[in-house]
C-alpha cells in the first residue's frame, strides 16, 4: 500500500485486561468494562498474542481488553477505521463508549469505521470483549475453528484407545475432548487514515484458453465512496512480472460515475503467451503483480497491490490432477503449524516450507484451518500446492442458525484466501458426522461452488468416489456403510491390518496415513519429567497424545532396555511403514491412485503423535524416509516368496517411476540379492534406454530359489549416462499374505 494514499498508527504494544470467565461484567445495563472500567482491577497483556501466550495460560471464557490511544488531527478528505488482522473467537468492540460492532472468526481480518466516534487530536479509549470458551458438547460444536480448536493432535482430554480411531460419542471417555481453545487478540491492530473513496477488495480470476496460449484476466474491485454525493472514479490497472522478467501490461484507464456507498466493478483483458504458475518440479512457480490505482475526481486516493499466478487445476473422477494440462501426482503431507498461530513467524514458514520441499513434497493440506498470509505467499513463490479444508472439523451443531453463522464463515473465508494460485482445491468438512454431512456440508458445498467454479471442490476430505457423493443419507447406516467402501485414510499398520498389507490396497487417493512415534530425547525432555520417562509411566505418556495401546499391538512387547531403545522402535516403525506404504501406492500411480498426503507433517505443539517433525522442528528419523520415498524420480521394489512345485522361491521386480514432465535417457539399474543370512544369492545389470515422463515402469522380475530363512533383501542403484548415482533403495521380500488375511476393519472391500 503506497503511503501517501493510507496511513497507519500501530495499536500493538502492553494493553489491559480484565477475565470474565463466567460472562458477568456485561450481565448488566452497566457494563462494567466500558462504561465503570475504574470499578475493575485491569492487568497488563500483550497485543497481538493469544492470551495463553501472555501470561494468561490456563484462562478460558471471556477476556476484556482495552486501550488507550491520541489519534491524530482530522482531515476534511480522510476517513478513519479501526483495523483487526485477526482475534480468536468472538469479538465486540467499543470506541470511546460507542459499540461498534461485532465479528466471528479466529482467521481474518476485519474493521470499523470510526470517523464519528474518534476524538481526533485526543485520548481515545478502545474497548475489545473476546470470547473464547471450552465447548460442553464437542461433537455439536457451535465454534468453526476446525483443527485449530478440536483434534486428536492437540492436547485433549482422553482415555488410550482399545479400538479404532472413530468413537462419535463425546461421552465416551476414548473421545477426545478439548482442553484448549486459544483466545485473544493474536495478530496487529492499528488505526487506519485513508481517502473517502478507497479500495475494499481485490479479487483476480485468470481463465486459460486456446491451449494455454491466451488467459482472460477477470479483475473485480470493490470500491467504496463514503462521500455524500456521487464521485467520478477513474481505475488505472499494470500487471507486472513479480517474480521473474517479462512484458508489463497497461489497461486502458476505466471511468465510472460511484454512487455513495459500495460497489463493485468488472475489468477484463487479455494476455497473449502467459507465464504459467507450476509447482517446483514441473517448472517455475511465476507470479505476476497487479497494481491497481484509484483516482477521485482527478486525484490519486488509492493504490494497491496483489499478487497473483495464472493456472488452471482440474481434478478427474479417478482423483487424478490436471496443472494447466499437465498430469501431476500428488506427493504431500497434512499441516497445521502451531495451535497458537500468534506464534509463527515468517522465519518458522519459511524453515517450514523448506523442510517440504527438501522432503521432495508438492502439495500440503491444510487441516481444517487456514495459516498465516506469510505461509501462502511461500506456497505460491515456492511452487507448493495447498489443499486447502475449511475450517470444520468432526461434529458441528444441527440448527439452522449455527449453518447460517457457518455459511458466514465460508463466504469469508474463501474470500480471503481466493487470490493464491497455491490452492488447487477446497474441502468442505474434515470427518463430518452423519447430521453434518445431511445438512452442513451441502450448504458448504454450495456455497463454495458459487464463490470458486474453477477450483476443485469436495464435500468430506475421507470419502473418494468415482462420481459425486451422495446428496444425504436416510440412515446412519447407510452412511457408515458408504464409508466403509469410499474411505481415503490409509490406516493399514496402525489402527488395522499390517505394514505388508500395503500391497493388496489401491485407494483412489490417500488424505491421510501415517503412524505414531515418540520424540527425540532432547525434545521429550523439554515437555516431560524425567520420572515419567523412564522408567516409563505410561498414564502420563497416553495425556501428551501416544496411543499406547496401538503401540502393544503392532510393535510387540513394550519391555525395553531404555529410553533411547523405546524411541527407536517407535520411530523405527514409523520409517517402515512410510517406506513400504508409500513406495506401494507410488507403484501403483495413476491405477487409480492419484496422489498421497502423509499424516502429518509437524507435532501442533508438544506431544507425542503422528507427526514426522517434532514440535520443535526435530526432524524424527521418518522424515528423511519420506524425503527418499517421495524423490520425484525414484528406484524401487517389489516381490514375493511362495513355495511351489519348485520349492521356495522368491520373486524381485524392479520399478522406476518418474513424476518428473521430462523424459530420461539411457540410465542403469543395477541391484543385489542377499539371504536372510547376508548370503549374496544374485545380482543383476541393465540398461533403461528410455524413462517417460510422468511414468511408473516396471522390468522382467528375477526369480530364484531360496532353501533358507523367511525374507530375501535386494540393494539397487539408478544411474545416469555418465554413471552418476542418482538414487539408491532397498527392499525386504517377504511372503505376503492372500487376500483374505488382510484385514478390513470396515468388512466390505477398499478397492483390494
Amino acid at each position: 500500500m503506497s503511503r501517501e494514499c493510507r496511513e497507519k498508527l500501530s495499536l500493538n504494544g502492553i494493553w489491559k485486561c480484565v477475565q470474565d470467565e463466567d460472562d458477568q461484567l456485561e450481565g448488566n445495563i452497566r457494563n462494567k468494562p466500558v462504561y465503570h472500567a475504574e470499578e475493575l482491577t485491569w492487568t497488563d497483556i500483550l497485543v497481538p498474542a493469544h492470551w495463553q501466550k501472555a501470561g494468561y495460560e490456563d484462562f478460558q471464557g471471556v477476556m476484556w481488553y482495552k486501550a488507550t490511544f491520541r489519534a491524530p488531527p482530522k482531515k476534511s478528505d480522510k476517513m478513519f477505521y479501526i483495523c483487526f488482522d485477526a482475534v480468536d473467537y468472538y469479538s465486540e468492540v467499543w470506541l470511546n463508549g460507542v459499540y461498534l460492532g461485532t465479528h466471528e472468526g479466529d482467521f481474518d481480518a476485519f474493521e470499523f469505521n470510526v470517523s464519528d466516534f474518534l476524538h481526533n487530536g485526543e485520548e481515545n479509549i478502545l474497548v475489545v470483549k473476546v470470547t473464547s470458551e471450552l465447548d460442553t458438547r464437542p461433537e455439536r460444536k457451535k465454534i468453526a475453528k476446525g483443527g485449530l480448536y478440536h483434534w486428536d493432535c492437540l492436547p485433549v482430554n482422553q482415555e488410550g484407545l482399545t479400538d479404532c480411531p472413530e468413537v462419535p460419542s463425546s461421552v465416551n471417555a476414548h473421545y477426545p475432548n478439548p482442553l484448549i481453545n486459544p483466545g485473544g487478540i493474536w495478530k496487529d491492530v492499528y488505526l487506519e487514515e485513508r481517502g473517502k473513496v478507497h479500495i475494499e477488495h481485490i479479487q483476480i480470476t485468470p481463465y486459460l484458453k486456446d491451449d494455454y496460449k491466451k488467459a482472460t484476466i477477470y479483475l473485480d474491485v470493490e470500491l467504496n465512496n463514503n462521500n455524500s454525493k456521487e464521485a467520478r472514479i477513474d481505475v488505472e490497472v499494470s500487471f507486472l512480472p513479480h517474480n521473474f522478467r517479462g512484458k508489463i501490461y497497461r489497461w486502458k484507464r476505466q471511468s465510472y460515475f460511484q454512487r455513495p456507498g459500495t460497489s463493485s466493478y468488472s475489468m477484463t483483458d487479455q494476455l497473449s503467451q502467459p507465464k504459467l504458475w507450476w509447482t517446483w518440479e514441473l517448472g517455475f512457480p511465476h507470479l505476476y503483480k497487479a497494481v491497481i490505482e484509484v483516482w477521485a475526481n482527478g486525484v490519486l486516493v488509492d493504490k494497491k497491490i496483489q499478487i497473483f499466478g495464472i493456472k488452471e487445476i482440474k481434478m478427474d473422477e479417478n482423483w487424478i490432477f490436471y496443472l494447466n494440462g499437465t498430469r501431476v501426482f500428488i506427493r504431500g503431507n497434512n499441516y497445521l503449524s502451531d495451535q497458537f498461530l500468534s506464534l509463527m513467524t515468517k522465519e518458522s514458514y519459511q524453515l517450514d516450507v523448506q523442510m517440504m520441499l527438501d522432503a521432495n513434497m508438492n502439495t500440503t493440506r491444510l487441516f481444517a484451518h487456514a495459516e498465516q498470509e506469510e505461509f501462502y505467499q511461500l506456497c505460491n513463490e515456492k511452487g507448493i500446492m495447498v489443499f486447502q479444508d475449511l475450517p470444520f472439523q468432526w461434529g458441528y451443531e444441527s440448527t439452522g442458525l449455527f449453518i447460517k453463522r457457518a455459511e458466514d464463515v465460508a463466504r469469508r473465508f474463501i474470500r480471503m484466501l481466493y487470490n493464491h494460485p497455491s490452492i488447487i482445491l477446497w474441502s468442505c468438512h474434515s470427518e463430518s458426522r452423519y447430521h453434518d454431512y445431511n445438512k452442513l456440508d451441502n450448504m458448504l458445498l454450495r456455497v463454495v461452488k458459487e464463490l470458486d467454479s474453477l477450483r476443485p471442490v469436495i464435500k468430506n476430505s475421507v470419502l473418494v468416489s468415482e462420481e459425486d457423493l451422495p446428496h444425504y443419507f436416510e440412515t446412519l447406516d447407510d452412511f457408515t456403510t458408504y464409508i466403509g467402501t469410499h474411505l481415503s485414510v490409509h490406516w493399514v499398520g496402525w489402527y488395522w491390518g499390517k505394514i505388508e498389507d500395503a500391497e493388496f490396497y489401491n485407494p483412489m487417493f490417500v488424505t491421510e496415513y501415517g503412524t505414531q512415534s515418540i520424540p527425540n530425547e532432547d525434545s521429550l525432555k523439554k515437555f516431560m519429567n524425567q520420572e515419567s520417562l523412564w522408567p516409563v509411566n505410561w498414564e502420563i505418556y497416553r495425556t501428551w497424545g501416544f496411543q499406547t495401546n496401538i503401540y502393544q499391538t503392532m510393535m510387540g512387547s513394550v519391555m525395553t532396555q531404555s529410553l533411547q531403545d523405546l524411541i527407536n522402535i517407535t520411530q523405527d516403525y514409523q520409517v517402515q511403514f512410510y517406506k513400504e506404504h508409500t513406495e506401494a501406492l507410488r507403484r501403483k500411480k495413476y491405477n487409480q491412485v492419484g496422489g498421497l498426503l502423509q499424516f502429518h507433517f509437524v507435532n501442533t505443539g508438544p506431544s507425542i503423535d503422528w507427526s514426522i517433525i517434532d514440535y520443535y522442528r526435530q526432524p524424527k528419523k521418518a522424515y528423511f524416509a519420506m524425503a527418499k520415498a517421495f524423490e520425484p524420480l525414484h528406484l524401487s521394489f517389489n516381490g514375493d516368496i511362495t513355495e511351489g512345485e519348485l520349492g521356495r522361491t522368491a520373486t524381485v521386480i524392479p520399478w522406476i517411476i518418474n513424476d518428473y514432465n521430462v523424459a530420461f535417457e539411457n540410465y542403469e539399474v543395477t541391484y543385489k540379492v542377499f539371504l536372510e543370512d547376508g548370503t549374496l544369492v544374485d545380482q543383476q545389470k541393465f540398461s533403461v534406454p528410455l524413462i517417460e515422463k510422468d511414468s511408473v515402469q516396471s522390468f522382467e522380475s528375477l526369480t530364484l530359489p531360496v532353501a533358507k530363512g523367511e525374507t530375501v533383501t535386494v540393494t539397487g542403484q539408478l544411474k545416469d549416462m555418465n554413471g552418476t548415482l542418482i538414487m539408491e533403495n532397498d527392499k525386504v521380500i517377504r511372503s505376503l499374505p492372500s487376500e483374505d488375511e488382510v484385514q478390513d476393519p470396515f468388512k466390505s472391500p477398499i478397492r483390494l
